[in-house]
């Protein structure tokens, strides 16, 4: 079933990418307490927290923080980061849920929630754009986490 699943969540992946246009989006950022125990991320281990198939990355319990559909930015991630589009991203988070195998994330009110959500949990991890890092005096109390490439 696992493996089921990842397939459909790679051809939809490679679909996003293959069929996404390309719009000029502010620049998008990883972004975790400073406590993490990691600097970067394989976008496969990213995709399985986001989509909930996975709350841990080693022995870690990670709190993933995603945006409410009104942030401007948020399907720029999804299709870029996470290779979906909205709609692939909500099918693939609904299939799981149905087969019980998925925890959503936790959704941030707005950019001051989610900063704040990272910044008091020692286990968060988040997205914002470079703007809400230097408007919120973040960026040196957040850790940048790469995402690696497939």
């Amino acid at each position: 079933m696992k493996y089921f699943i990842q397939a459909i969540m790679l051809g939809l992946a490679m679909l996003a990418v293959v069929a996404a246009p390309r719009i000029a989006h502010a620049e998008v950022v990883l972004v975790g307490s400073s406590k993490l125990h990691f600097s970067e991320i394989s976008k496969t281990k990213l995709r399985d927290l986001y989509t909930g198939q996975s709350q841990m990355v080693g022995s870690t319990n990670v709190l993933v923080i995603d945006r409410d559909e009104a942030f401007r930015e948020r399907s720029h991630f999804i299709l870029s980061t996470l290779g979906f589009t909205n709609e692939e991203f909500k099918t693939v988070q609904r299939l799981l849920e149905c087969i019980g195998v998925s925890k959503a994330p936790t959704v941030a009110r707005d950019s001051k929630h989610m900063i704040q959500m990272l910044l008091t949990n020692p286990n968060a991890l988040g997205y914002v754009t470079q703007s809400e890092l230097q408007e919120n005096g973040a960026k040196s109390k957040l850790r940048l986490i790469k995402v690696l490439a497939e």
